[in-house]
């Protein structure tokens, strides 16, 4: 039974991001990219992705106390060739140098149809969502995909080699939003089990081991002694391999058991590397056309009777979307920690 004590705090979206801006602002980031980290924490709150929110601010102080995050990147362009590019990170708040990979894919996508921009030596990227909607939203089809710390061990093994690779791809639709798959190729992010902990809160079993190998609702001992789930059971582990391949491997950054395991977040190092990639539908087809022909499918699938009548099919993108609109209007819930940490 949740009390008034307990009850989450409501904080209006513009306001949050205010608050957000001013903390990372005082940690020493530059005003334009104290705002994009805002941005980006905040979106992903609206859409319902708590796990990638201002619950992460926290974590990014104290990797910066620590000397593991530069809060004042400069980011480089190491080689750029054709339709392709590698930057370095310098060891930044991903987001940072994510929305500049994007961004610098994009336009190679205007000049040559594609545009290929691995990424390396970075923090955590945020919501991966972010930077595919931002080519979307310019008519393009997004990719993104990243590696991580080694915390998560191959399909049937016990050695942590690899992190839980999310990746994102977003297509430009005639609706007013793209439609958007953002997903870990484990059955859930690190940062939901993160945020359960915070929260004191069980989590489903499905979602992790324990060092034993054993289903758990704990997601202390997930994190801490035990196993995320891959999602797909050896499907996620493959996925997730050709994952670390274009992220880590390509990058020429750290990849597999050489990136550090993290188990205390905001304390141990959180290494990253990347892969964005924009595709100009225009190339192939006229956009409305292409536009019209992703509403159909979307229609095609919502139209599906549902086995559940109070659970009517979704595409890639809806529940977040509801959510956004919801939480415009009502505000974003901040768990009572996660509130007193901004207050701090």
């Amino acid at each position: 039974m949740t009390t008034a004590q307990d009850a989450p705090v409501l904080v209006e979206s513009g306001r949050l991001r205010e608050m957000a801006e001013t903390i990372v602002r005082a940690a020493g980031f530059r005003e334009p990219d104290a705002a994009l980290v805002a941005e980006v924490l905040v979106e992903a709150d609206l859409r319902g992705v708590d796990s990638h929110g201002v619950t992460r601010l926290a974590g990014y102080l104290g990797m910066i106390d620590a000397g593991h995050v530069n809060p004042r990147p400069e980011v480089a362009v190491v080689r750029e060739s054709g339709a392709t590019a590698l930057l370095d990170g310098d060891r930044g708040i991903g987001i940072i140098a994510a929305r500049q990979a994007m961004d610098r894919a994009i336009g190679l996508a205007g000049e040559s149809g594609i545009g290929c921009v691995s990424l390396r030596n970075v923090s955590h990227t945020g919501m991966l969502g972010w930077y595919t909607m931002r080519a979307a939203r310019q008519g393009l089809i997004g990719i993104a995909m990243n590696n991580g710390p080694a915390i998560t061990p191959p399909y049937g093994g016990r050695k942590k080699v690899v992190a839980t690779n999310p990746i994102s791809i977003a297509a430009p639709s005639g609706e007013s939003t793209p439609v958007v798959l953002d997903m870990a190729t484990t059955m859930v992010a690190a940062g939901k089990l993160r945020l359960a902990m915070k929260q004191d809160l069980p989590v489903p079993e499905t979602w992790g081991l324990d060092r034993h190998g054993q289903a758990t609702t704990d997601p202390g001992e997930v994190i801490e002694q035990g196993f995320f789930q891959w999602a797909g059971a050896y499907k996620g582990w493959g996925l997730a391999t050709m994952i670390e391949i274009l992220s880590g491997v390509l990058s020429g950054g750290l990849f597999g058991s050489d990136v550090p395991t993290m188990i205390d977040y905001g304390k141990d190092p959180l290494i990253s590397n990347g892969f964005y990639v924009a595709v100009d539908v225009e190339r192939f087809l006229p956009l409305e056309e292409f536009q019209d022909r992703v509403d159909r499918l979307v229609e095609q699938a919502r139209q599906t009777p549902s086995f559940d009548p109070e659970q009517p099919v979704l595409v890639a993108g809806d529940k977040e979307i509801a959510c956004r609109q919801r939480r415009l209007v009502e505000g974003i819930p901040l768990s009572r920690q996660v509130a007193a940490e901004l207050d701090g």
